[in-house]
């Protein structure tokens, strides 16, 4: 704020010095008409010199009267001394901001190890009410904490991995049984592909046993083996297969079929149209291979065969 005096106040000295050059230079020149011609202005009515209004230049500028060259040079000396001032003052204030700072960090440093004595002391006293009367014991109970809780981590672990484990062993045991019926089922299916290649009905009998070694008791297997055996002639063995069968699975409409054609083959006609009427009830589509089958040649002419079968016109596709 004081610098900004200071420039303010030689601004203005330098205004009044130009101010005051000006009123001379008008005094001297009369006010008449005058004109200009190369910088300098003439009288047109005096035969007075004319007056140069040109700027002046840095040594004609030192010729300034006494009294105002003594100003400048006053308000130049009140400029230093104020500058000279304000360098002081600042400097005094930056040693106050730093005692400032040194007395604080001093005091915060007091204050900090005067709290940790006092937390030293504090934590003396709690251990003394606790019991703990030295640093053995201390030393010593926290061992046993220790101790005791690891203990403990250890059993949980240990606990945690052998249900881990044991659940790894599970479904290990679990994949490998779906991995041997994978492969079982496999080798059904290669067996099944095998019999349908076969034409003689003996080696059809050879295929279909070994499905029912992988699987033991399967209806349709018995099935197809009973109409193997039927093939061959053998009627009494595949009415004993389709008993087996249907003592396993009741609802087997193809075991029914297959023991209606064993049981007409053997004469026996009623349980024949007893069977055939059950299968059809069981699977509408027994019906069109039952109209061609030539184990049912002795119940053509029977109107119950007709009423069982219905009209040819109206069969379903054969499964």
């Amino acid at each position: 704020m004081r610098i900004k005096t200071g420039l303010s106040a030689t601004v203005t000295v330098m205004l009044v010095v130009i101010l005051f050059g000006g009123m001379a230079a008008a005094q001297d020149s009369g006010a008449t008409d005058q004109t200009t011609v190369n910088g300098q202005v003439t009288d047109s009515t005096t035969e007075n010199p004319a007056i140069d209004y040109r700027p002046l230049s840095a040594e004609e500028r030192s010729n300034m009267p006494p009294l105002m060259e003594r100003y400048v040079l006053d308000e130049l000396k009140n400029l230093r001394t104020e500058m000279q001032g304000m360098r002081a003052e600042l400097l005094r204030e930056v040693v106050n901001r730093q005692l400032e700072a040194i007395d604080k960090a001093i005091s915060y440093s007091s204050n900090t190890v005067t709290y940790f004595f006092y937390f030293v002391a504090a934590v003396g006293a709690l251990l003394t009410m606790l019991g703990w009367q030295s640093l053995r014991e201390l030393k010593s109970s926290v061992r046993n904490l220790a101790n005791t809780e690891l203990q403990r981590l250890s059993q949980e672990f240990e606990g945690r991995l052998t249900s881990l484990e044991n659940e790894l062993l599970l479904k290990s045991k679990l994949i490998n049984e779906h991995q041997h019926e994978i492969e079982r089922t496999q080798t059904i299916h290669a067996l099944w592909l095998q019999a349908n290649q076969l034409g003689n009905p003996r080696a059809k009998i050879e295929t279909y046993d070994k499905i029912l070694e992988l699987a033991p008791g399967d209806p349709e297997v018995m099935a197809y083996k009973a109409d193997a055996a039927l093939q061959l002639g053998d009627r009494d063995w595949a009415l004993s297969l389709c008993n087996r069968l249907l003592a396993e699975e009741p609802e087997s409409a193809n075991g029914h079929y297959q023991r209606a054609c064993a049981n007409a083959g053997l004469g026996f006609k009623e349980a024949a149209l007893a069977d055939l009427r059950r299968a059809v009830e069981l699977s509408d589509s027994m019906r069109q291979p039952a109209w061609n089958e030539e184990e049912f040649e002795p119940l053509r002419d029977m109107p119950e065969f007709t009423e069982i079968l219905g009209s040819k016109d109206d069969l379903p596709p054969a499964e």
